[in-house]
């Protein structure tokens, strides 16, 4: 036992490096929310099959995706295990991995007046599997190909010109006088292959009035996690950024970090 590996708990040395910019401790809030829009929803597969020429229930259209991302109350991100088994030869067993499993991950909405974020999950979940017919549709139609969620960081990205200050006051936007820094992404979860298996229970009462909330549980096939190319190992081999056939299409932090409020 080497006892010099153990390190000297000085609460001078823990401030100092708490006080790094990328060891701040992450608060829950600030992230922000992304649905790709599913074949079923769009006009891609036509009117017979579910497609419809309407822009209401695509994610991607400016209207449903402000709803969905500035009224997602809270995400549950997925949870990983690692499945394993087990080998008796002699003595204690060995336990060694298998496969991955994850997690089901579940939004909580903020219902607004027109119940639009409840009326775009209904649609889906009918067109998945219609009442009328009992039938459901082919896989690759009904999933949504990614769902992604941005983490933000308060105080990490670029400074706020005055430039912008003007114009976000022009906006009547609630900018504080006091950030210099805009924000900035420091992590992207992406899941692959979506689809809602549970739309929550809705309680209505005559008791105080406080906001209508709606929990959505999602199912996917797999996830992945992305940050900074400073925190992450690509592995063994480097490869240019635009060849490289293992992540193609799949999003970093720092391609995010230009974007404002």
């Amino acid at each position: 036992m080497n006892i010099e590996q153990a390190q000297y708990p000085s609460y001078q040395e823990f401030l100092a490096f708490s006080k790094k910019e990328e060891n701040h401790p992450s608060f829950t809030n600030l992230f922000s929310v992304h649905f790709a829009p599913p074949r079923l929803l769009t006009s891609v597969l036509g009117p017979t099959v579910g497609g419809s020429k309407s822009k209401r229930l695509n994610p991607s259209g400016v209207d449903l995706r402000n709803n969905l991302n500035y009224y997602a109350n809270s995400v549950n991100l997925p949870s990983k295990q690692m499945t394993s088994g087990s080998f008796l030869s002699v003595g204690s067993s060995i336990k060694y991995a298998t496969g991955t499993a994850y997690s089901q991950m579940n939004i909580s909405f903020i219902m607004p007046r027109s119940q639009y974020i409840r009326s775009f999950f209904e649609e889906w979940t009918t067109r998945i599997s219609s009442d009328a017919n009992q039938y459901v549709e082919f896989y690759d139609d009904y999933v949504c190909p990614s769902l992604t969620i941005w983490k933000w960081e308060r105080n990490m990205g670029g400074k706020v010109t005055e430039d912008e200050r003007m114009r976000a006051y022009l906006k009547q936007s609630t900018l504080p006088k006091m950030i210099a820094r805009k924000y900035r992404v420091t992590a992207v979860w992406e899941m692959r292959n979506v689809f809602p298996f549970n739309i929550g229970s809705i309680q209505l009462n005559n008791d105080t009035a406080r906001a209508m909330t709606l929990t959505v549980g999602l199912l996917y096939e797999r996830y992945r996690m992305i940050v900074e190319d400073d925190f992450s190992d690509p592995g063994q081999y480097s490869y240019p950024p635009d060849s490289n056939p293992f992540t193609e299409n799949i999003p970093t932090a720092s391609r995010y970090n230009s974007a404002v409020f």
